[in-house]
């Protein structure tokens, strides 16, 4: 007896029509669908629609830390991209990383410069000019401080901001009103 080749042998031998078919191939989708149009449009409008409103022009610069009650103002402008000092009772934090406690601060009456906030300061500039070569440096940070700090402990960061070249120093506050 000869080697054949293999192939399809279920169900091959039913007399009828529809089930030959399907078995053999027959019942195969088409290969050029078409999609419907009309609803994957409404799709990306929709999708369009949610992201221009999840995501604003001006945006959230400054997350709110928890231990912080900033306090209020009426006449504000918009805050631009800077280095972030928060301030509250227990530490000062520039960009999320600890630069300085708070108690510590307060122990002294003199206005010294915080040398860990001022190399990191130094630092951030140093990077800002290698970014930008063609622009002058700005000099802007933004002050996070809650309502009941000292305000030697806030005269001491600006101090320390000052002397790292940021003299342009933003207050981040809660808009009240318009």
């Amino acid at each position: 007896m000869p080697i054949a080749k293999p192939g399809r042998v279920l169900l091959h031998r039913i007399p009828l029509k529809f089930v030959r078919d399907k078995v053999a191939g027959g019942g195969r989708k088409p290969v050029d669908l078409s999609i419907p149009l009309v609803p994957f449009i409404d799709f990306l409008i929709v999708l369009v629609v949610f992201l221009l409103m999840s995501f604003a022009a001006s945006g959230e610069l400054v997350a709110q830390k928890p231990s912080i009650t900033m306090p209020d103002a009426s006449n504000t402008s918009e805050l631009e991209i800077a280095p972030i000092i928060a301030i509250d009772n227990r530490v000062v934090t520039l960009d999320g990383s600890r630069v300085a406690d708070s108690n510590t601060l307060l122990q002294s009456a003199q206005v010294d410069r915080i040398e860990p906030l001022i190399q990191n300061l130094e630092t951030l500039k140093r990077n800002w000019s290698i970014l930008h070569p063609a622009k002058e440096f700005p000099g802007a940070v933004i002050l996070q401080a809650d309502e009941a700090i000292d305000y030697r402990i806030i005269k001491k960061v600006m101090f320390s901001s000052a002397q790292a070249g940021y003299t342009n120093v933003n207050f981040a506050v809660n808009k009240v009103g318009e």
